[in-house]
């Protein structure tokens, strides 16, 4: 590695004005935003088949990444002669869910686990090819299970599963909304590689130590119509004496049999890794990734605008932490990311109001808000484990555009 990775930076330098002038058109985000691809984006070329990695954001979500963005991005990859194509993978599960608000009232969450719901949301979030000028394909297949196996040397993962549809595209472009997580304390270039650019399997791995288990006690196929061995995608399910028997050789966490199951505890879930494993492991899958694509062939924007405690996975309501920290692009994920951990702890906090009505204090400079609202989660367990796994360059020059 250099010793020093190049981290582009578009300051947040939006100011009140009631002039129209081209000064000021100058700070607007989108501008900044084709402005960072002027300097970042030097890898494509005429001709490139080019994978716009994005994540789209969950349903009822409301702090995601824009497609504004985007679509600047993609003109601008246009006007280098590449050919772009939005590119996600889906989440973990293999059907969405509802909640009841009130009588009348149904909401459904957790759409981006198929094909069909996942599209819906594509478009309720204006990711649509006639909106950003790109077309959509998920990279994994309409149940998220095609994938490519990668042999690596990681701290806990040897083998990951690389979405299979990623190595149809010359060049890479990831670009991601930089905010909190509630595992791995923050989410940026580097989880948009390592959970979304693997399949099912490749999330399950980070997130579960072990495959779903049947529940012996509970189990009995008299009482179903073995709805389990039907939503498994991959047949690692099947009858053995009087109970269901789930083959681990061959589950890949997709968690589509206890969705279905009409038994109640039938099926186990597998526990959750502890934070520090959960960061290693999708670490790991940023390695595998890397090693299997290339990392010359990617290159790197994280819009750190509206950063949230919590990440675009979730439906719950959130509050930006801090003020916007700007745009930036490298071609370093490691560099990239630490750089926007480092204005976040370097920004001052915002307030908000409690459930009781009460306006916080705001978290001082020097803090990082993420830990601060959320001790459980540390975003340095992602940076070490980057360091471990020669991710990139720790050491970085943040050059102003």
């Amino acid at each position: 590695m250099e010793s020093k990775s190049i981290v582009y930076w578009a300051p947040p330098h939006e100011v009140p004005s009631l002039r129209n002038t081209v000064s000021d058109l100058l700070l607007n985000n989108l501008v900044k935003t084709r402005m960072m691809c002027e300097k970042v984006l030097d890898h494509i070329n005429p001709g490139d088949k080019v994978g716009v990695k994005l994540h789209i954001g969950e349903s009822h979500n409301t702090r995601y990444l824009r497609h504004d963005y985007v679509r600047e991005v993609i003109n601008a990859i246009k006007s280098k002669g590449g050919i772009p194509t939005l590119i996600e993978t889906q989440g973990l599960g293999m059907s969405h869910r509802h909640r009841d608000i009130s009588d009348n009232y149904r909401i459904f969450i957790q759409c981006r686990r198929n094909k069909d719901d996942h599209l819906k949301i594509v478009h309720l979030h204006g990711f649509g090819e006639d909106i950003v000028g790109a077309p959509f394909r998920f990279i994994d297949g309409e149940n998220g299970i095609d994938g490519k196996m990668v042999d690596i040397d990681g701290i806990k993962l040897k083998k990951v599963p690389v979405a299979s549809g990623l190595f149809d595209y010359d060049k890479l472009v990831i670009i991601s909304r930089f905010k909190g997580h509630p595992q791995a304390g923050m989410g940026g270039a580097m989880k948009n590689l390592g959970i979304g650019c693997v399949n099912k399997h490749g999330k399950a791995l980070a997130h579960y130590s072990e495959s779903y288990k049947v529940n012996t006690r509970r189990c009995d196929p008299s009482k179903c119509n073995q709805e389990c061995i039907k939503a498994c995608p991959v047949n690692a399910i099947k009858i053995e004496g009087e109970r269901a028997h789930i083959d681990p050789s061959f589950c890949i966490g997709c968690g589509g049999c206890i969705e279905v199951c009409p038994i109640k505890k039938a099926v186990k879930s597998p526990f959750f890794d502890e934070n520090d494993v959960f960061s290693e492991k999708f670490i790991d899958n940023t390695l595998g990734v890397l090693a299997a694509y290339g990392r010359e062939r990617i290159r790197y924007i994280n819009i750190a605008i509206e950063v949230t405690l919590i990440c675009d996975c979730a439906v719950s309501v959130n509050m930006p932490v801090c003020p916007d920290l700007g745009i930036f692009g490298s071609d370093d994920p490691l560099a990239i990311d630490k750089a926007c951990l480092d204005a976040e702890i370097d920004a001052p906090g915002l307030t908000f109001l409690d459930p009781k009505g009460n306006w916080t204090d705001p978290i001082a400079r020097g803090i990082e808000k993420f830990h601060a609202l959320n001790p459980v989660v540390d975003p340095t367990m992602q940076i070490d484990a980057a360091i471990k796994n020669k991710i990139g360059n720790i050491n970085y020059e943040l050059t102003k555009i």
